[in-house]
């Protein structure tokens, strides 16, 4: 049997998780947190169901998802 304490049973895991956690947040924080791309998105509002919607792409008139009717860009 191997000699060891209720504390040794408790302690040594808990060591071995905890240092894990701070080598985890070592690299995490040595590689740096990149924010994603922001995307420009263009804001529509549908002239006949009044329905308010963005699109990703670069047109300048965009189909509305509920009717179908093609709408300009809402300045900003």
């Amino acid at each position: 049997m191997i000699p060891g304490s209720l504390q040794h049973l408790f302690l040594i895991p808990l060591g071995v998780q905890l240092t894990l956690l701070l080598l985890l947040g070592w690299c995490y924080r040595r590689r740096g947190y990149r924010c994603p791309k922001t995307v420009k998105t263009n804001i529509f509002r549908c002239t006949s169901c009044k329905h308010v919607y963005i699109d990703t792409r670069k047109v300048p008139l965009s189909k509305c998802p509920k009717c179908n009717t093609l709408n300009p860009v809402i300045r900003r």
